[in-house]
């Protein structure tokens, strides 16, 4: 390309053969001299310009397009002489046809004279004006989506914690208020009435599996724990693994200055839940390590869960927690190692 400009004169080009091969290019075409002047744009870069090459030849554009652009496009030329390579950036352009700012990927590459110095600038544009919108409609129909995501799982938390504190209040208090009264029949009838004692022994235990039944029934839709706060239930949650299951937990607390509102916590909750679940198949230690900073939320679950085994239901917990998580505008990633981890990372923006 330098060879083919050598010995033209600043500020104009006279070969014929290269304007016609210019001009037959459907790709927008566009020459400078090293004072950022128009000396060459084939029909595709007018069309795309909005401005007829006549009306612009030897002209830096002012007159034609607004100051701040112009300005930032000067900037751009000045930037590929100095750096001598091509330079790729996306600059807006006042459209004179469409009456509206649209939005250019452009090229320039600098050409230099024998003596090294600026002599011209070759480019290119592409006019990414829709595929901008069309990006900007995606992130908001995203952003939409999330909304609409969160709002119907703060519905479902509110439900929940509705549905849990009736249990308590209700079911619960009157579950074992009726064990109170038939663990006194059965102190009553151990040796005067033994049929009904026995009867009432089978009633006790039914009643502890019913108590029992609606505690855990409880726990799962909105933990009594929930209210101290995210730390007190993770720490809730791992002493009952650590019960239930005979696995050693730890819970390391790095910083709990952010205020969450009860939604976040549920669902921070639930999402630590489902991911200690994952994470506690195969697995003989479970560690927590929560950093409630007031600009992020960080959550780190890792143990020693064999490196590349497969369950069938591990698919749809990671699907699950990063569903909830798209809800709160958070992230999560998985690591594998000497063990597990899953890194949780979101801003406590509902907070």
């Amino acid at each position: 390309m330098q060879r083919l400009f050598t010995g033209f004169k600043e500020g104009s080009i006279s070969s014929e053969e290269v304007r016609r091969v210019v001009s037959m290019m459907p790709q927008p075409l566009f020459v400078k001299d090293a004072a950022s002047r128009v000396v060459m744009m084939n029909p595709a870069c007018e069309a795309m310009w909005g401005v007829r090459f006549e009306d612009i030849a030897g002209q830096d554009g002012a007159g034609v397009f607004p100051p701040e652009q112009l300005s930032l496009h000067h900037q751009y030329d000045r930037m590929a002489f100095d750096r001598g390579e091509t330079v790729i950036e996306e600059v807006p352009l006042w459209h004179a046809g469409l009456q509206e700012t649209r939005l250019m990927l452009t090229y320039k590459h600098p050409v230099y004279d024998a003596g090294g110095q600026p002599y011209l600038l070759i480019g290119s544009s592409l006019d990414i004006t829709e595929r901008q919108r069309k990006e900007t409609a995606l992130a908001d129909a995203l952003q939409l989506a999330q909304q609409i995501a969160g709002e119907r799982q703060d519905a479902t938390e509110n439900q929940h914690r509705r549905l849990a504190t009736s249990m308590r209040d209700n079911l619960a208090q009157n579950l074992v208020a009726l064990k109170l009264d038939i663990a006194m029949l059965h102190a009553r009838t151990g040796t005067t009435q033994p049929l009904l004692h026995e009867r009432a022994v089978q009633a006790l235990a039914t009643l502890d599996a019913s108590i029992d039944a609606v505690r855990n029934i409880i726990n799962e839709l909105h933990p009594a724990t929930l209210e101290l706060g995210l730390s007190a239930a993770i720490e809730w949650q791992l002493q009952q693994i650590a019960r239930r299951q005979g696995l050693q937990c730890a819970l390391r607390v790095l910083d709990d200055r952010a205020v969450l509102s009860p939604q976040t916590v549920s669902a921070l909750f639930h999402i630590v839940q489902t991911g200690l679940e994952y994470l506690s198949t195969s697995a003989r230690l479970l560690q927590v390590e929560l950093s409630l900073c007031t600009s992020q939320i960080a959550i780190t679950l890792s143990g020693d869960r064999p490196p590349g085994a497969s369950y069938p239901a591990e698919a749809a917990a990671l699907n699950a927690m990063r569903q909830r998580l798209s809800a709160l505008g958070g992230t999560l990633t998985v690591s594998v190692g000497a063990g597990t981890a899953l890194h949780i990372i979101c801003r406590p923006d509902r907070g």
